[in-house]
């Protein structure tokens, strides 16, 4: 049951969408009985409302090739850029609407790369918390966790698989999150099946950053913290590397390719970026780039803490962390968990541009190596390294008891 504590900690983050969304919600919980036959045995597989391009499509894409005959259906929205692509596979729903409800209240397996991938995150939190979802609920997961997320922990969740990829992330999750025994299952993401198969674009370097907390604050909730995103110390830090000059002399004497690649919850500021950013770099919009494509093509990565660095760590591809912030980060957004940026064996933390772009010199001078050290911690992180993840995360599903 949920605390009443947790429950009205969340009431500041209701909005009208939410609200709204009780009257389709209630008229599909009481039409849910009709349909309960026909959707008994349906897998309901989603990611962010407009994506299809994570975890849970590659698992989905994997069901309809290898496992057509296990019902499976897609919910996005049909605006997005990628619903012909899902479409192309196999039956799709609107995500959020009536239909999408309907078969969240009467299907067997609800399957997410998101927490919130439901209809609507908030009512589904409410009735999953308080155990009135009869449904399994998988988690793919979006990344590799590595901090100490308690939004994610049992009593703040209720997940019967949690999915995990790396050796010493499952071993975190399961001492510290609270799950019972055998919800956590080292399976693999989904996602890296797909990064075997590459094709390197000479000196393309991506730089892909996280976003925060608190450009997203309505109020200042959190003191000290600049929620200003246009006037924000983040922008002037990422400003200072993309505009730097050695950065445009490595451009020039070794050809390179370099792309930004702002976090998704940044990409509505793009027009304000490209106006205010003068630099040889490519800053890229998500319609136009791929992530995993845009990964899998480039010889390496910047970033400051997005775990998205571990699918160039198991493609062994350097990466270089900027994490001119450390300190704002740990206070405002995430809590260290059991990777420490200073002492990890898969990349140097920097504190200012100087420091990036030295090491990234050296890589280019290297041909992208990888040390001896990263190598050895790959085979210690990873006790999977195939193309079986999804076929993985298919039987363990599969072996889940019906409630």
């Amino acid at each position: 049951m949920i605390s009443p504590r947790y429950f009205f900690n969340r009431l500041k983050d209701v909005k009208a969408s939410d609200l709204a969304a009780v009257f389709p919600m209630l008229g599909a919980l009481i039409v849910s009985p009709l349909f309960k036959k026909k959707y008994s045995h349906t897998w309901l597989i989603c990611e962010e409302k407009a994506e299809a391009r994570d975890n849970g499509y590659w698992f989905f894409r994997k069901m309809r090739e290898e496992h057509p005959k296990q019902p499976c259906i897609y919910a996005i929205d049909k605006k997005s850029v990628d619903y012909k692509k899902v479409k192309d596979l196999g039956q799709v729903i609107q995500y959020g609407s009536f239909l999408h409800w309907v078969i969240y209240f009467t299907c067997e397996r609800n399957i997410s790369s998101q927490k919130g991938g439901k209809p609507n995150a908030v009512l589904c939190a409410f009735i999953e918390l308080n155990n009135w979802y009869n449904a399994h609920n998988i988690f793919l997961q979006h990344g590799v966790i590595i901090n100490d997320l308690r939004w994610l922990y049992a009593d703040r969740s209720r997940f019967d698989m949690f999915v995990t990829s790396a050796v010493p992330e499952t071993k975190y999750i399961e001492e510290k999150f609270g799950y019972s025994k055998g919800v956590v299952q080292l399976c693999g993401l989904p996602r890296f099946d797909n990064l075997h198969n590459r094709n390197v674009k000479r000196n393309r370097i991506v730089i892909m950053p996280t976003w925060r907390y608190w450009f997203n604050l309505k109020s200042k909730e959190q003191a000290g913290l600049d929620s200003d995103f246009l006037h924000s110390h983040y922008l002037k830090s990422w400003k200072a590397l993309l505009e730097s000059h050695k950065l445009a002399e490595l451009i020039d004497e070794y050809e390179l390719e370099v792309i930004f690649y702002p976090h998704r919850n940044l990409q509505y500021h793009l027009p304000d970026m490209k106006k205010m950013i003068s630099t040889k770099v490519t800053i890229a919009s998500w319609k136009d780039y791929d992530i995993q494509e845009l990964l899998k093509s480039s010889e390496m990565m910047i970033t400051d803490y997005s775990s998205v660095f571990f699918d160039m760590v198991y493609m062994k591809k350097p990466v270089i962390f900027y994490q001119f912030d450390l300190e704002e980060f740990r206070k405002g957004q995430y809590e260290q968990g059991y990777f420490d940026y200073n002492e990890n064996p898969f990349g140097k933390s920097c504190r200012n541009p100087d420091e990036v772009l030295s090491l990234l010199e050296g890589f280019i001078k290297s041909g992208y190596k990888c040390s001896k050290e990263y190598l050895t911690a790959h085979k210690r992180y990873f006790l999977y390294y195939d193309s079986s993840n999804s076929e993985r995360v298919y039987r363990a599903v599969k072996q889940l008891r019906r409630k």
